[in-house]
């Protein structure tokens, strides 16, 4: 009988095919921390996503999950036709396209995210999502900084999510040891998010 439970649990951990983003570093304030999708960034300490569905839509609307993406951090786990992409801006902003545009700035890189193994003593194996850009300078790492735009008052956020690049700058950064990607049993996180 255990067999099969642990056999059940395996296969539903292996065939998740989104993810709610939680932070992943140790010994800090930030550590667990979840991100929600608003303003086409990732914001931790608000109660939710922006999302949208259109009234056409009705019923049909998909119920909000959260917060999800995809594998790889390759994009929103949405059900809006051509999906929304996701992206790091020159300046380390991790944001995601809106909804039937793939426009971004110049200079954003698409991918950079890669696997990382933390191996410890006193804790089991651990598997984090990393960031190092593309554009030879190897400059990566996750970051939450405080500085939150003033349309994002009232929201609850208390960081937004960067990566560290070329032009970098903001201030008073906590640095994470990468992203967890958590299974779920959804395909996808809302219609659109906003």
């Amino acid at each position: 009988m255990r067999v099969l439970i642990l056999i059940l649990a395996y296969s539903v951990l292996t065939s998740a095919t989104a993810y709610f983003l939680t932070v992943f570093a140790p010994d800090t304030n930030i550590d667990g921390a979840s991100l929600n999708a608003a303003g086409q960034g990732f914001y931790s300490g608000t109660s939710g996503p922006a999302t949208f569905c259109p009234e056409e839509i009705g019923k049909k609307c998909p119920k909000v999950q959260g917060t999800l993406v995809y594998s790889g951090m390759t994009g929103m786990a949405v059900e809006v036709p051509g999906g929304q992409s996701i992206y790091v801006s020159p300046s380390g902003t991790v944001e995601y396209t809106r909804a039937h545009s793939t426009a971004m700035p110049p200079g954003s890189f698409i991918g950079g995210w890669f696997n990382k193994t933390i191996l410890s003593d006193c804790e089991p194996t651990r598997y984090v999502m990393d960031f190092v850009s593309s554009d030879g300078t190897n400059i990566g790492g996750v970051k939450l900084c405080p500085n939150i735009e003033s349309w994002m008052s009232g929201t609850g956020a208390s960081y937004r999510l960067y990566v560290g690049t070329r032009y970098f700058n903001e201030t008073n950064c906590h640095d994470a040891v990468g992203l967890n990607l958590n299974p779920v049993d959804a395909d996808v996180g809302c219609w659109q998010y906003i």
